[in-house]
């Protein structure tokens, strides 16, 4: 849904007032006169408040897919959908039996390697010796150094081998990474996963998201966010509460500007700081966020301000005739514009056009 800016509604109002369409109505805080086919309203003081009113829809500040780093079998799954997890908590695990027996099997290759690596080390030592009274050629004391060079060589592929291997195991035990709720799990026991070796792949186990801090995703027109700032105070209604009023915060506004909906503006995000455990993600709601305050100030209904070349006009009642008189507009909301000057409280201002020539400047 998109809503006026603050020039769009004084700039719509004045054209509806150049046409003379505007229809009589009770307004708050200045009455209304209907007589000699003319429509007139008082100029009153009260506080007018202007605010850029936009919706969006819930989504956790946090959302995590938890995938896993191994391909595997899941043998239990320990959590269900809705339950609420702390960092670190076991959440699945996969069956690990063939790693298990890999580890078994590089254990005893380790244990070979370092009995040929013991022997292959005497002999080339022993060989050093013999050199050294000319009881073997060099060629044959430097063949028993290489062997012992490749004994040692193979206990370390195995060592790491087996270091890959326990890795593995241990990755097979998947625990929370996040305080949150599990809001999906579309595996089941007995399933069969791909290890994601990158974001974008392998399985999807389950997604995990905290709903205490929740954000609210809009776009915001251009001509309103340059009046807007982060950690600035807001207003949320969730249309699900019947109305209900929840605090909330600027947390966060985009650097470039977007085109949504054919409207070039920035992305904001709404930070809910009420606490309410009745929101979840996916609701819809409308955040209003105050822009200007203008406190006792002079005003007139909208429709009252006429625009004529590039000036700001009301008509103002004197005697039986209208008088024009130039003026200066301050805040305008979507139905009242504060007058900074030209006017005084209690004058009595048309609505429309006056069909005679009015008098004054």
């Amino acid at each position: 849904m998109r809503f006026p800016t603050f020039a769009s509604l004084l700039a719509l109002a004045v054209a509806l007032s150049g046409c003379g369409s505007n229809p009589a109505k009770g307004e708050k805080g200045g009455s209304r006169k209907r007589g000699d086919g003319d429509q007139a309203a008082k100029v009153v003081r009260q506080d007018l408040d202007f605010a850029v009113e936009v919706t969006g829809d819930l989504r956790p500040s946090v959302q995590v897919d938890v995938k896993a780093e191994v391909s595997g079998k899941i043998k239990k799954i320990r959590v269900d959908i809705g339950q609420s997890v702390k960092r670190g908590a076991p959440l699945l695990e996969l069956d690990d039996y063939d790693l298990l027996t890999e580890r078994a099997s590089t254990l005893i290759e380790i244990e070979g390697a370092k009995l040929h690596l013991s022997k292959a080390a005497v002999n080339a030592k022993r060989a050093q010796e013999l050199l050294a009274g000319g009881l073997v050629s060099k060629q044959e004391a430097e063949n028993l150094k290489l062997d012992a060079d490749i004994a040692a060589n193979s206990l370390d592929r195995a060592t790491k081998r087996l270091q890959g291997v326990e890795d593995k195991i241990v990755k097979t035990r998947i625990a929370s990474p996040i305080d949150g709720v599990v809001t999906t799990l579309p595996v089941v026991e007995g399933q069969v996963v791909v290890g994601g070796p990158s974001v974008s792949a392998g399985t999807l186990l389950m997604t995990l998201a905290n709903l205490t801090d929740m954000l609210i995703s809009t776009h915001v027109n251009q001509m309103d966010v340059t009046r807007m700032r982060e950690g600035q105070a807001v207003e949320v209604a969730v249309d699900a509460f019947d109305g209900a009023k929840l605090g909330g915060k600027i947390q966060l506004i985009a650097p470039i500007a977007t085109i949504k909906n054919n409207i070039k503006g920035f992305a904001v995000d709404i930070l809910v700081t009420s606490q309410d455990r009745r929101i979840r993600p996916g609701m819809s709601a409308n955040v209003r966020i105050p822009i200007s305050r203008a406190k006792a100030a002079l005003t007139v209904p909208i429709e009252a301000v006429f625009r004529e070349e590039k000036k700001r006009v009301v008509y103002v009642k004197n005697g039986d005739r209208f008088e024009r008189r130039e003026v200066e507009v301050g805040l305008a909301t979507s139905d009242r514009a504060e007058i900074k000057r030209g006017v005084q409280e209690g004058d009595l201002v048309s609505l429309i056009r006056p069909k005679e020539k009015p008098g004054g400047s």
